[in-house]
């Protein structure tokens, strides 16, 4: 009977994996343990009331990045361990040269790096006559998707409500340029758009360019409306693929 040689793990590999298998609220209940504190010391320490802590160890609530970060810079722990669950819990983040900025880390060696439209950089798109890429920062993407692997691809933030609850304020979404003549094949799903002076990430339901002349832009938050963009408006438009950071509800 042929043999066959079986690989065994290493502690880091096993360790890796367990934290892969932790929730958010788990981990926050580690930390807090870890640190020898109780749930109304947590919550005096963050600020907030202690029932919130319950309820985020439970998974019943999901943090935001304000207490995600203020767990981070007040309790000294891995960044990548309390978003992510990867490596040890009081591993440093490396820092890195240049504007790239660390989203996602996994593997040292395979990372690219994507452009970056922060929250400001939406607001000043209203300026911009083309998409000079210099303009931008990027940010380093760690063992990025097969999907987004070697494209072109850009990392938006969100900002404002009106994607609740699958895209909240605060995350960072990864996205595709589409040419501008391929805007009116675009299909069903969301989308950052930019029109006249605006700025929106919103989804796309039936596409109307080519019939009528313009998109029905729509929120998942039913209070938030939708909007008309004429087809002669339409500056830029990006196809929404996957969130890089954040957490879906």
């Amino acid at each position: 009977m042929a043999q066959y040689a079986t690989s065994k793990k290493s502690p880091a590999q096993e360790v890796a994996e367990e934290n892969m298998r932790t929730s958010t609220g788990e981990r926050l209940r580690i930390v807090r343990q870890a640190r020898g504190l109780t749930q109304q010391q947590m919550a005096d320490l963050l600020g907030v009331k202690r029932p919130t802590i319950t309820q985020l160890e439970a998974g019943r609530h999901q943090p935001s990045q304000e207490v995600l970060e203020a767990i981070v810079q007040k309790l000294e722990v891995s960044r990548n361990w309390l978003w992510f669950g990867i490596g040890p819990m009081e591993e440093a983040t490396p820092g890195l040269n240049g504007n790239a900025r660390l989203a996602h880390p996994l593997d040292e060696e395979d990372y690219e790096d994507w452009i970056h439209i922060t929250v400001p950089a939406r607001a000043g798109f209203g300026d911009l006559c083309d998409l000079d890429t210099t303009l931008f920062d990027t940010i380093r993407i760690y063992s990025p998707s097969p999907e987004l692997r070697g494209r072109k691809t850009w990392v938006i933030d969100v900002d404002g409500d009106s994607m609740e609850p699958q895209l909240r304020s605060g995350m960072q979404v990864a996205a595709v340029l589409l040419p501008l003549e391929d805007c009116k094949y675009a299909v069903s799903g969301v989308y950052a758009v930019v029109f006249g002076s605006q700025f929106a990430i919103k989804r796309i339901k039936d596409n109307d360019l080519l019939t009528k002349g313009y998109l029905v832009l729509h929120s998942d938050n039913e209070n938030a409306g939708s909007l008309t963009v004429a087809a002669e408006d339409i500056r830029y438009m990006w196809r929404v693929l996957e969130i890089v950071r954040g957490k879906v509800l």
